[in-house]
C-alpha cells in the first residue's frame, strides 16, 4: 500500500514538473513597433491555435483583414507563406490588433491585458519562436532585397483566465520595413538624487576654482 502511495505521489509531482515546464512566464513589457516609412509587406509565418483570429492593422493607417488562421468574419483562412502588401506606411508608431473571434477578445501591440499581461513576443530573429524554419515565400523576398529590415511577431491568443500558456507562438506573422524600438527606461528617484548630486558638486568645483 505505501509503494502505491508513494508512486502516485511520484506521478503526480513529475505532472506538475511537466505542466510547470510547459508554462512560460508572461511578457509584461510592450514592444514599441514603429515604420521606417518603406512599403511594409506582411507574411504570414506559423500559426498553431484551435482559436479563430483575425489580424488587422490599426495604426497609423487601417487595414483588416490582414490575416486570419481560420475562415471566419469573411476572412479566408491563410496558409503559411501568404503574403499581404500592406502598403507605405508613414514613419512612426505602429499598432497591431489580433480579434481572437472564438473568445470574444481583442489584443493589442501597445496595451497589456487586465492582467497586466502582454499578449506579443517581438523579435528580429525567427528562432526565438521555437517553430521552425520561416517560410520560402519570406526566404525569398529577404533574398531579392537584401537588407531589408524584418521583425517577427508572436501573439498569445488567450489570457490567463482562458488558459494561456504565454508560449508566444499561437500565431507567427512577419512585416518587413518595421522595427522595434528599444525601451526607454525611467531613471530612478534614488538615481535622480545622484545625478543632482554630481551636477552639484561639479557646480562647486568650478566656483572654486574661479575663486583660485
Amino acid at each position: 500500500m505505501k509503494t502505491k502511495t508513494k508512486l502516485a505521489g511520484l506521478t503526480a509531482a513529475l505532472a506538475m514538473a511537466l505542466y510547470g515546464s510547459a508554462q512560460a512566464a508572461p511578457i509584461t513589457t510592450l514592444p514599441t513597433l514603429t515604420s521606417t516609412g518603406g512599403d511594409v509587406q506582411a507574411f504570414y509565418a506559423y500559426a498553431d491555435a484551435g482559436d479563430s483570429s483575425i489580424l488587422s492593422l490599426t495604426s497609423p493607417s487601417s487595414f483588416s483583414p490582414i490575416f486570419c488562421n481560420h475562415s471566419t468574419g469573411g476572412c479566408t483562412g491563410a496558409t503559411v507563406g501568404d503574403q499581404v502588401d500592406l502598403g507605405v506606411l508613414a514613419a512612426g508608431a505602429v499598432v497591431f490588433s489580433l480579434n481572437n473571434v472564438t473568445q470574444s477578445q481583442t489584443y493589442t501591440t501597445d496595451l497589456l491585458d487586465s492582467d497586466g499581461n502582454a499578449h506579443v513576443k517581438v523579435s528580429t530573429n525567427y528562432a526565438d519562436f521555437g517553430v521552425g524554419t520561416i517560410p520560402t515565400s519570406l526566404q525569398n523576398y529577404i533574398t531579392a532585397n537584401p537588407g531589408v529590415e524584418v521583425v517577427y511577431i508572436g501573439w498569445e491568443d488567450r489570457n490567463q483566465a482562458e488558459g494561456s500558456d504565454f508560449d508566444y507562438n499561437d500565431l507567427v506573422f512577419a512585416f518587413t520595413n518595421l522595427t522595434q524600438a528599444p525601451p526607454v527606461s525611467t531613471p530612478e528617484p534614488a538615481s535622480l538624487a545622484l545625478l543632482g548630486a554630481g551636477l552639484a558638486g561639479l557646480g562647486a568645483l568650478r566656483r572654486r576654482k574661479k575663486a583660485a
